[in-house]
């Protein structure tokens, strides 16, 4: 079987590069807004460590489950992709909007970047949660 040439999708690329400005943006200031408030909970800690302890709970814990949530549905729609790659044997599969001119592989290559998605997807997925469960535990 022949490789076939997959056209890049211009409309992809535009909603890619956005979504890519967005998040970095948005996930740079929640990672400053957060360095900075844990900054004064560590000055808190160091006089009044009950206070410090109930500020994070209420406000740093939170914030970690947002994070944990966008990473689950990130990890999910990365696994599935890696899912229908396996199903169908191509990378990408039928039917992908691309964003840059791709060419579609089958086979081995296929398999193995669909097992490498899937297994990527499963690890962002449950890790982020699992380390705030953690965390939780870890601070009753």
């Amino acid at each position: 079987m022949a490789a076939e040439n997959i056209p890049a999708d211009p409309q992809a690329k535009r909603l890619a590069v956005i979504v890519w400005l967005v998040g970095a943006t948005v996930g740079t200031i929640a990672v400053w807004w957060l360095s900075s408030y844990i900054e004064s909970l560590t000055e808190l800690g160091r006089t009044d460590r009950a206070a410090a302890a109930a500020l994070f709970k209420s406000r740093v814990l939170p914030a970690l489950w947002v994070v944990a949530l966008v990473s689950l549905g990130a990890g999910g729609v990365l696994a599935r992709h890696g899912l229908l790659v396996l199903r169908s044997g191509r990378f990408p599969p039928d039917g992908t909007r691309v964003i840059r001119d791709s060419t579609q592989r089958t086979g081995g290559a296929a398999r193995a970047a669909g097992l490498l998605l899937t297994t990527a997807g499963v690890l962002m997925a449950l890790l982020p949660a699992a380390m705030v469960l953690l965390m939780m535990w870890a601070m009753r």
